[in-house]
């Protein structure tokens, strides 16, 4: 599996659509964005770096979540 950069930076794309007003567990993520665990795992990881995602337990479950910053 080739993972460049472009690769990653799409995915994380990806991911983040998937996200915009939800919150999904990593098999949720998985089942709708199609990516294979690697794929999703780095995406996830661009998106952390860039804080843009919150990953969070709730009930022993990982949730992920889009950073949304709000202005007031």
């Amino acid at each position: 599996m080739n993972l460049d950069k472009n690769l990653i930076g799409e995915n994380a794309g990806v991911i983040w659509r998937a996200l915009h007003n939800n919150k999904m567990s990593w098999e949720e993520l998985l089942k709708n964005t199609g990516l294979k665990p690697l794929e999703l795992a780095s995406g996830i990881g661009w998106l952390a770096r860039e804080n843009k995602i919150f990953i969070y337990p709730q009930n022993g479950i990982i949730y992920f979540e889009i950073f949304q910053e709000r202005y007031y």
